[in-house]
């Protein structure tokens, strides 16, 4: 099985005193989706983007199946909170770019694209250009266009930070169903609490100062949503409340009142 570790990684930026991150091993299998909290700086977006190829850690490992990342790669998808698309071109000519880097076909690249717009249930939006489209609907043609390299591993940097509350709750189960279909990896960062609770088959919680673990919590809810469960009957559980509860507290322990 496909794996993206860090192992032992440790963050250090120019002119700051201290590491943003030390010491921190994580590991992603393909089907894992491991969500990192944790309060401001405690390196959880750093993280992300030493996963990414986008920071090089000062210390440890960052790797695919044992192979050094030292750059982006087809490997791995980003997708950050601002959606990034290019607003000149269609949904479907967004989604189909990297395929149109590769060579790929016209035709063959616009019924892909037209296939993972589908997916992201927005089948009949292939011919709207980016400014016709709320922020829920750019941020679903962001992971239609993600997917469409076929990846390995999404790295998600608080994909749904910038959408209404009504929107968030859509896009969460939106995301479980792109992640069950596609069976790919996904590390992701957020701040919300019960969204890392919904999505997550593992929460990564992290503190500042530098940044490091804390605590791991193991999850089920993700994948009870993805085997048929109601998503509303999920959070009506007992268990979901006290799972939120008990993960609050982890992420708050010793900070100053």
């Amino acid at each position: 099985m496909t794996h993206l570790t860090l192992d032992k990684v440790s963050v250090h930026y120019d002119g700051q005193p201290a590491p943003a991150v030390e010491r921190v091993s994580l590991d992603i299998a393909k089907g894992d989706f491991v969500v990192l909290v944790g309060r401001s700086g405690c390196g959880k977006t750093s993280l992300l983007n030493v996963a990414a190829g986008l920071v090089e850690p000062a210390g440890g490992l960052a790797m695919v199946d044992g192979r050094p990342i030292n750059g982006p790669g087809s490997d791995r998808a980003v997708v950050f909170q601002n959606d990034a698309l290019f607003p000149w071109l269609t949904a479907r000519e967004n989604v189909a770019f990297a395929l149109r880097l590769r060579g790929v076909s016209a035709d063959k690249r616009a019924r892909r694209a037209d296939e993972l717009l589908s997916l992201v249930k927005l089948g009949d939006a292939g011919d709207k250009r980016i400014w016709e489209l709320s922020g829920g609907m750019r941020q679903r043609v962001g992971l239609a266009r993600a997917l469409a390299a076929e990846p390995q591993f999404l790295l998600l940097d608080e994909p749904l930070g910038a959408l209404d509350a009504l929107t968030r709750e859509r896009m969460q189960t939106t995301l479980l169903d792109l992640w069950a279909a596609a069976q790919v990896g996904v590390l992701m960062v957020t701040h919300g609490i019960e969204e890392a609770l919904v999505l997550a088959t593992r929460i990564v919680v992290l503190a500042p100062g530098p940044g490091h673990v804390v605590r791991t919590f193991e999850t089920n809810f993700g994948r009870r949503y993805a085997a048929g469960e109601p998503i509303r009957a999920i959070k009506a559980d007992p268990g979901f409340a006290a799972a939120r509860a008990e993960l609050t507290d982890s992420i708050f322990e010793g900070e100053a009142a």
